[in-house]
Parts: structure tokens; C-alpha cells; sequence
């Protein structure tokens, strides 16, 4: 384009040619070539607006010509001019931001700044936060770098796991420490809830209230009220309807009760055990094994077997205890007084006397170890008990030395021990004189005064082995009486 004024002539033989120089001066002036109407004319400006081109002023037509392309011309780079004023940077490399930008030619910039001098440059100076806070106004220009801290109080409990609602089968337990209204969700423990859903529904029970623990319904119960049904003690009368309340089977109609002692029938007194004594409603007071010869050979029977040594009659065979045949004199008890630390002891009841069936009260008690204890302190005290001694010391005529039945196998029976001699004694006596062993002393065999020595003792202050009798009194023996009777010695067969 060819912007020629009128108001100015140049002749042909002078020509206008301003350095480059000349037009940099002027970004410390106030000047601007403006072109107003059809004329050119210079206007006050500030230099901010200054915007120069390459400009040729050359002598042609006796007119006045813009633009570059004139041989012999002077140009005016913008380039160079933004140089010249600083802005040396022609874009910028990647990643970096450009600074400001020069008014003739923006391509120039003065700085490339890197993100992390911008953002900071500008306030984004931020690079971390303590909880409850979280960053806030990220820097365009890079990731790391925010303007502030702003408070997010359910934010920071959601991010920890805490929830404002918990869904079907929990419960809100732990408070988030920045809002109460969040809570830490856990399975409901449905407390009171015991039971499954078969459970709740089991024979004598009826379902009640249910409760959801993570998807697992628990049910509460309770026992069906059977109403219209009784409790009995003796079970339904024969035809009787019949109604579970919980674990309790309940009848409309109850049958006449007998004695509790009255227990035994086919159904709990079978095989060698035979029924015996009263009975009620069908059923008996007692249940009792035949009695049963034991042989050398550890062999039972109820018969004599000829050319078989007897050694004993079986008393208990639920405990394998088995009393001599033979009957021991004893000429003296031995030891009274001294108490046997080892030993177990029978204390006195409260009335003042010795306790009465000890069986039902303390259980099986051990009376060959009791024996060997007995034993053991008189060796080692220099003491005597005949007694006990008798009862090592035996063997029957059947068993050699080295047998099981042999000496060393023998013992005092403990006073719980004795008493299914005491039991059985009449039958026993009887077996004794089928075979010939029944003492022709009859204070042996008087069943009203019939007494033992046991293995048990009495007690740390009234030391001294125990006497039983046939009517289950326990007491000590207090007197170093000779010829008193050592009527049972037993073997575990």
C-alpha cells in the first residue's frame, strides 16, 4: 500500500534517510507516525504505542513510499528494535513460560521463565497441607505448587474411611476427630441376638426380634410356653400329649411318681447285671452283678471250675477290685499315732465324728498306692506296720512269686473300697463256704460285727490307719491291741 502526503514535498534530489539508531532514540520520546485523513502528520504518544515497519524512504516520483523492497533503501527491522530494547528471546522452549512481550513484534519476549519461578512469582507457593486442610488454587503452570490451605472437615473424614451413614448391617462406631457426624462403619454385633435362624426355630423354641450383622440375621428365642402342659417328674401318664418348653418335655397328664430310688429296668440294668430288691411302676431299686470267682489265669466265673486255683472273689468289677479268699490274723496294728505326711487322711465331720459313707462323699480313693506309701515311711522311719506288711506279703496258694498274683500285688483297700464287700458280704460268705474258705471264727463272719482295716488315715493330729465296719462307720484305731482281725486284703485284677 502507498500512503503518499500531500502536504509534504520532497525533491528528487534530496532524499531522507534516518539510521536505525534514530528510531530507538525515540522509545525515550513522545512520537508517532499516525496517518490522520490522507495526510501524513506526527501525533503526540505515548512511546508504549509506538508500532514501527520497515520503512524505505526513497526519492522516485517526487512522492513520499512505505515499505521495504527499494534498492538502495534503509530498513527498519522490528526484530532488531525488540532486540535492541531487551526482548532477546524469540519464543521460548517447551515448558517454559513466556515473559513480557515486545509491542512491535510479539514474538519477542524479554525472559523464558521455568513453571516453578512463574508460579511462585505469582503466589502459588503452597506445596502441602496438614489435615483437616487440603490444597486449593493449583498453579497453571505446574502440579506441585497451590495458592492456599482451605479446611475440607468432610473431605478429611471421608478420605480416613469414615462415612455419614452407614448401609444395611452396620453401625457407626468411632468418631472422625474432625466431624463428629462420620463415623467409622462395623458390623452390628446384634447383641442379644444369639441365635441362627434353625436355632431360633428349634424343637421348644419360638423366633422372636431378628437383627442384620453384615448380611447374617441373627434371631432372638424364647421357649415355647406349652400352655396347658405340666412338668413331670415322672414322665406322662401312659396316651399323654406331649409338649417341648425349651429343652423340658411337658405333658397334659402326668403319671403316678414312685421313690427316686427306683430307677433300674431293662433299659440301664442289662447283660451281667441282674435286677433285685423292691420295685415300682416296672421298675427296681437295685442292679447288682453277679458275683464272680477270679482264677490265677485272671479268668471269671460264677461257678467253681475244677482243676482252676481260686484266688478271690470279684467285689467290684466296674473297678477290677477283687478281695482274698484267705483270712489274715493280724497281731498288731503298728504305727498308731505317727502321721504319715504322704498318707491321705479322713477328717471328721462336723458333729465330731467320722464321716459316714465316704464312697457317695470322696470317690474311689487308691488303696494299693495308699498300701505303698504306708510302706515306704516305715522303711525309711524304721517304723512297723503289720498290716500293711501282711497285705504285701501275701500269696495265695494258686500264684507263684513272679506272678501278677503274687506277693508285692496285694494292698489294704481304701476306705471308699471296702464297701462293696460290705454290700455283697452275705453272697460272699456264701461263695467262701462253697469252697471251703469260710473262718471257723464266727466274730470273722458276724455280719453285725463285721470290721477291716483300711489304708486311709485319720488325720494329722490323731495319726493312725482307719477300721471300717459293716455298718460304713469310719473311725481310728486307738490302741495298739493285739489279735485283732485283717479280714480283707485286695488285688486289681
Amino acid at each position: 500500500m502507498k500512503i503518499i502526503s500531500k502536504s509534504l514535498l520532497w525533491s528528487s534530489a534530496f532524499s531522507l534517510v534516518l539510521p536505525q539508531a534514530a528510531f530507538a532514540s525515540l522509545s525515550s520520546a513522545y512520537a508517532s507516525l499516525v496517518d490522520t485523513s490522507q495526510n501524513q502528520a506526527f501525533e503526540s504518544k505515548p512511546a508504549q504505542f509506538l508500532k514501527l515497519a520497515a520503512v524505505h524512504f526513497i526519492t522516485n516520483d517526487g512522492g513520499l513510499k512505505f515499505g521495504g523492497g527499494n534498492p538502495g533503501g534503509q530498513e527498519f527491522n522490528p526484530g532488531d528494535l525488540c532486540k535492541s530494547r531487551g526482548y532477546l528471546h524469540k519464543g521460548c522452549p517447551a515448558g517454559y513460560i513466556p515473559g513480557e512481550a515486545c509491542t512491535e513484534d510479539s514474538s519477542f519476549v524479554k525472559e523464558c521463565i521455568d513453571p516453578d519461578t512463574w508460579c511462585r512469582g505469582n503466589g502459588y507457593n503452597v506445596t502441602s497441607c496438614t489435615l483437616p486442610k487440603y490444597l486449593s488454587g493449583k498453579c497453571p503452570h505446574s502440579s506441585t505448587l497451590y495458592k492456599s490451605c482451605e479446611t475440607d472437615n468432610a473431605r478429611a473424614c471421608r478420605d480416613a474411611g469414615y462415612a455419614s451413614s452407614c448401609e444395611v448391617g452396620k453401625i457407626g462406631d468411632r468418631a472422625c476427630p474432625y466431624d463428629s457426624k462420620y463415623k467409622t462403619c462395623v458390623c452390628n454385633p446384634c447383641a442379644g441376638f444369639a441365635y441362627t435362624s434353625a436355632q431360633a426355630s428349634a424343637q421348644g423354641y419360638v423366633p422372636g426380634e431378628v437383627c442384620n450383622s453384615c448380611g447374617t440375621i441373627k434371631y432372638k428365642r424364647t421357649e415355647n410356653a406349652c400352655s396347658g402342659f405340666k412338668t413331670c417328674d415322672c414322665g406322662g401318664a401312659t396316651g399323654a400329649k406331649t409338649c417341648w418348653s425349651g429343652t423340658v418335655k411337658k405333658f397334659d397328664t402326668c403319671k403316678e411318681c414312685c421313690d427316686s430310688k427306683f430307677q433300674y429296668d431293662s433299659s440301664n440294668c442289662s447283660g451281667d447285671f441282674q435286677l433285685a430288691g423292691n420295685s415300682c411302676g416296672g421298675k427296681y431299686d437295685t442292679c447288682k452283678a453277679p458275683l464272680q470267682y477270679l482264677y490265677s489265669d485272671k479268668t471269671l466265673s460264677s461257678e467253681v471250675i475244677p482243676g482252676k486255683s481260686i484266688i478271690g472273689i470279684a467285689v467290684d468289677p466296674e473297678n477290677r477290685l477283687a478281695v482274698a479268699i484267705d483270712y489274715i490274723k493280724d497281731k498288731e496294728w503298728g504305727g498308731y499315732g505317727i502321721d504319715i505326711p504322704t498318707l491321705e487322711n479322713i477328717q471328721r465331720d462336723g458333729s465330731g465324728s467320722y464321716a459316714k459313707r465316704w464312697r457317695d462323699r470322696y470317690g474311689v480313693r487308691d488303696g494299693k498306692a495308699n498300701t505303698a506309701k504306708i510302706l515306704a515311711y516305715g522303711r525309711a522311719n524304721g517304723i512297723s506296720y503289720p498290716a500293711a506288711e501282711a497285705a504285701n506279703n501275701y500269696q495265695p496258694s494258686g500264684c507263684s512269686a513272679s506272678s501278677w498274683c503274687g506277693k508285692g500285688n496285694w494292698y489294704l483297700p481304701s476306705t471308699w473300697q471296702v464297701f462293696p464287700y460290705f454290700d455283697n458280704r452275705e453272697t460272699i460268705l456264701s461263695m467262701l463256704e462253697a469252697i471251703g474258705k469260710l473262718p471257723n471264727d464266727m466274730y470273722y463272719t458276724d455280719k453285725y460285727r463285721f470290721s477291716t482295716m483300711t489304708s486311709n488315715e485319720v488325720d494329722e493330729k490323731e495319726a493312725g490307719i482307719l477300721v471300717a465296719n459293716i455298718n460304713a462307720v469310719i473311725y481310728g484305731w486307738k490302741n495298739a491291741t493285739s489279735g485283732l482281725l485283717l479280714s480283707l486284703i485286695y488285688i486289681t485284677y
